[in-house]
């Protein structure tokens, strides 16, 4: 029984960390330049939708992949092995976690805002506002740029988990 445990959790574990790190590759390659092809009264319809929801779910899904991913360090029965930092294990799982924990809250910190602040000018923009027609480019680029980083953050933690998964 504690061997369907430990399995069940690792693959959860690994199918969350698929839908986030999915999800981001998806917003940044997918559905940004999709939204930058349409016309602006189209993203504006759009928005008030896509944006709330898809920032629930990329925190929702990330919170999950750390739970199962810190239920598996118990379910692994290697626990043990994080307070001695002696294996290639221990220091996968540990810089894996520090990144997974350090892309949520960066993602907290400015994903979210700038997307809020997206469907603020988003509105104003589309009824002809220049200034905040303006901004909106500056915006993406950010979003964008942030997205690449987490991107690469996220390949980092993938490498991690695979070298932990393997040692």
């Amino acid at each position: 029984m504690e061997a369907f445990f430990r399995i069940g959790v690792q693959w959860l574990h690994v199918t969350a960390g698929v839908l986030w790190i999915g999800g981001g590759f998806y917003t940044i390659l997918v559905q940004l330049p999709a939204l930058l092809a349409s016309p602006p009264a189209a993203r504006g319809a759009v928005m008030p939708n896509l944006v709330p929801r898809q920032l629930t779910y990329i925190f929702r899904v990330a919170e999950f992949t750390m739970l199962t991913g810190l239920l598996n360090v118990f379910a692994s029965g290697r626990a043990q092995e994080l307070s001695r930092l002696d294996t290639r294990w221990s220091w996968a799982i540990l810089g894996g976690a520090i990144l997974a924990v350090g892309v949520y809250a960066m993602t907290r910190a400015t994903i979210a805002r700038f997307a809020v602040r997206l469907l603020e000018l988003g509105p104003l923009a589309a009824s002809g506002d220049a200034a905040a027609a303006a901004q909106m480019p500056q915006l993406v680029a950010r979003l964008r740029r942030f997205g690449y980083i987490q991107l690469a953050i996220g390949a980092v933690i993938l490498l991690a988990m695979v070298t932990a998964r393997f040692s």
